[in-house]
């Protein structure tokens, strides 16, 4: 069976006589092995899917294909026709689904569009029967408004009495003759007879009697005064309430002050004081009530055993009884703005808190945990720009905490305008974290153009942190400005510029390490550190090619000059890099470069030899 000699035809029949399918022993352990793997498979898939067997059947059956010869083609042509049956199988129960769900889309449309066009009558309808609704509440409408102006007429025609109209009296006076109507001083003493006693009714009409209408308006005023004593007891109320938390916050505030528990505020202590006694007084109140309800009377011991702060408050000094008041409606007011997501308001109401008691971590957190409005800046970056804002006016920067997670904000933020100006105003507590954290937002390649450098750069000369100050310069591409800083503020050794090209290895700073007149690092030292580092190869031999065209007539001598300065890289260092310049296709860099390092090596062992003669 396992055999590869091709099989004999018989001679009757002219077709190949296929061997026996278990021929030898190896056969048998064949097929006891395919039935342990067949049985081994089924026992860790699924028995309920069908999927499963099938790619555990498939692939025993592989198996006998590959083992067996001569039944090899009958075997895989016995597996397409399952596979292509298989496959049709599966397309028709995949194509049955969609026709059936097709089907009952296109048998359900006429039921949809009936019930559409019934839908739609019915809301005509209704429409038809809103506006005839509409229709008839108008003309009310319009009937109720004319009777309106038509009352109004009525009743200010009663209140504004016609004016009569003044008719001229030819009657002579009475009580007079016609001789006594022509006197004139007569007629003068009956005038002002006549005004006396005018004046006499006025005052006595004035003081006497009074309108119908005073009545009413002493009615709404007696009113109103009910209404205000109502309000005063409602008001002497809420003082009363006020004045006992006002009491109990002193005492909370005192005992914050004398023992000052950590991670806790005073505003902590306040509000926990004043829950405790929230809850003693609700549990009295249901004692009492108990009591009614058993009937029994309260005695006097609850009131002696409850405990009364009143010798302590009166003992206190009545500044910081005030001061406790302020810092108590100072909590309040900000948790109401903050409730009502007045966060801006609620951001410099807490920084411009007394004492500090809302400048917090504490306080932070809690605006750092709220959600603002979108499109508008986060209540977090309010909170450190009120925070920022109001540090002229009280005298005191944020603790280095507080001014690193402002710091973070903002970069989050992406403000580098609001912490360029909280620098420059020398409003922060400045910290080597902040620094860091200023100088890692930076993601410019080459240059740095978002001024995170500039930025780490000020806090760092301030930290007194020379080398980060450098390397923010040099990330500026202020090289020069960089080194004169470095030799001169800082004082660097030569282990320090190797540090600072390994931290920034470019070709501007390179060359100027090497610089002749100014050499500050050998030339091997600066190619091996340009070549070790993550810089690019060529780059680092570069500064070679630029050292070997550095002359005006196209000679060597600057190169020359440079490796015989170098008293620090070994031949074999030297070999190295000539072997790079080589490769990297420099080679008449390559060439100079030997020679130099062969010069160099001619000239030391003279003068070994020289030493040793003398």
């Amino acid at each position: 069976m396992s055999e590869s000699v091709s099989p004999p035809r018989s001679p009757s029949t002219g077709f190949i006589k296929l061997p026996p399918i278990i021929s030898n022993e190896l056969d048998r352990k064949f097929l006891t092995s395919l039935s342990e793997y067949i049985e081994r498979e089924l026992s860790e898939v699924n028995h309920d899917d069908p999927g499963q067997r099938y790619v555990v059947h498939q692939a025993a059956f592989n198996k006998i294909i590959e083992y067996v010869t001569a039944y090899k083609p009958i075997l895989t042509k016995i597996k397409k026709e399952y596979e292509e049956t298989i496959e049709a199988i599966i397309t028709g129960q995949r194509e049955a689904v969609f026709l059936t769900g097709k089907l009952k889309a296109m048998s359900s449309e006429p039921s949809t569009l009936r019930n559409y066009r019934k839908r739609a009558d019915q809301l005509e309808d209704r429409i038809g029967i809103v506006e005839k609704d509409n229709e008839k509440l108008q003309s009310q409408l319009d009937s109720i408004r004319k009777s309106q102006e038509e009352q109004q007429k009525i009743e200010q025609e009663v209140l504004e009495p016609q004016k009569k109209e003044l008719k001229k009296d030819k009657r002579l006076l009475p009580g007079l003759t016609l001789e006594q109507s022509t006197n004139l001083s007569l007629l003068h003493h009956k005038l002002d007879k006549l005004d006396r006693q005018f004046k006499e009714l006025s005052i006595s009409f004035k003081t006497r009697y009074v309108p119908k209408s005073r009545k009413e308006e002493l009615k709404d005023v007696l009113n109103d005064k009910v209404n205000q004593r109502d309000q005063l007891l409602t008001l002497s109320k809420h003082n009363r309430a006020r004045q006992e938390r006002l009491e109990i916050a002193v005492v909370a505030a005192q005992e914050y002050n004398r023992y000052k528990p950590p991670h806790q505020t005073v505003g902590d202590a306040v509000s926990l004081a004043l829950a405790r006694v929230a809850g003693e007084k609700a549990a009295a109140l249901l004692e009492k009530a108990e009591q009614l309800t058993q009937g029994g009377e309260s005695t006097g011991e609850g009131r002696e055993g409850s405990p009364t702060n009143t010798s302590t408050f009166d003992e206190d000094d009545p500044s910081r009884e005030k001061e406790a008041e302020m810092m108590l409606d100072y909590i309040e007011k900000f948790n109401e703005l903050f409730e009502d997501g007045k966060y801006e308001e609620a951001a410099v109401h807490a920084a411009n808190s007394p004492k500090g008691i809302l400048r917090t971590p504490a306080t932070l957190l809690k605006f750092k945990e709220a959600r603002g409005r979108f499109g508008s800046r986060s209540p977090l970056l309010s909170f450190c720009d009120s925070l920022m804002s109001s540090v002229p006016a009280i005298g005191v920067k944020p603790n280095e905490s507080l001014s690193t997670e402002c710091v973070r904000c903002a970069l989050e933020e992406s403000r580098l305008d609001l912490l360029s100006h909280w620098i420059a105003q020398d409003r922060l507590t400045v910290s080597m974290e902040m620094a860091n954290m200023i100088q890692n937002y930076c993601k410019c390649r080459t240059v740095c153009r978002c001024s995170c450098q500039a930025l780490a750069q000020n806090i760092y000369t301030s930290l007194g942190e020379h080398m980060d100050v450098v390397i923010c310069m040099l990330k500026q591409s202020r090289v020069q400005a960089a080194l004169e800083y470095a030799s001169k503020q800082a004082c660097f050794t030569p282990m320090d510029y190797m540090r600072l090209l390994q931290a920034c290895p470019s070709q501007q700073l390179a060359q100027t390490l090497v610089a002749p007149g100014r050499q500050l690092l050998p030339l091997g030292t600066v190619i091996r550190v340009l070549l070790d580092t993550s810089y690019e190869e060529t780059k680092g031999l570069q500064l070679l090619m630029d050292l070997h065209t550095n002359s005006a007539d196209g000679s060597s001598k600057s190169l020359v000059d440079a490796v015989m300065a170098d008293n620090q890289t070994t031949k074999a260092d030297w070999m190295v890099i000539v072997k790079l310049l080589q490769v990297n296709g420099y080679q008449e860099t390559a060439l100079q470069l030997l020679a130099a390092v062969t010069v160099q090596d001619v000239v030391q062992k003279s003068l070994t030899v020289i030493q040793n003669t003398d």
